[in-house]
């Protein structure tokens, strides 16, 4: 724990958002897959890893970061924090676009006879998996600004 003290809570919080995308990829891709590959991603299963995922994310969320702000006093933010944030927002911004470009070209050039595999249990996966890169390329930005300007 003694390496904990070395970082700020900026740098804390951006870890534990980190490892909250890394936790829920290591839980909902390898069901989502398994899912798809038996054909039952269009069953209650999915709905159900879809909320659990949503819950081990709130949850977690709650506690880590709850944990975080106790034990470790924060900073007030300068011009520079409102710079990086800036920056990695804008990234994270893009690659949501991207995203949901690709996803709705997607749904635009599959022919009509294959529609029928985005149901709203797939599109919410898909939207989940946005999120995660989305977060995850927040987070990485925002790692590297910081520590590029030490």
């Amino acid at each position: 724990m003694q390496f904990l003290k070395s970082f700020s809570n900026r740098e804390l919080n951006i870890w534990a958002e980190l490892v909250l995308d890394l936790i829920v990829s290591i839980y909902f891709f390898p069901k989502l897959f398994l899912l798809i590959i038996s054909s039952e991603i269009h069953s209650n299963e999915s709905i159900i890893l879809i909320g659990t995922t949503i819950f081990i994310s709130i949850a977690y969320s709650i506690v880590v970061f709850t944990i975080i702000n106790i034990f470790k006093e924060s900073e007030k933010k300068d011009e520079r924090d409102y710079i990086f944030e800036l920056k990695s927002y804008k990234i994270s911004n893009t690659i949501f676009q991207i995203s949901i470009l690709s996803l709705i070209c997607w749904l635009f050039f599959t022919p009509l006879s294959n529609h029928y595999e985005f149901t709203p249990i797939m599109i919410a996966s898909f939207l989940i998996i946005i999120t995660l890169f989305c977060s995850a390329g927040k987070s990485v930005s925002l790692l590297y600004f910081y520590r590029r300007s030490i």
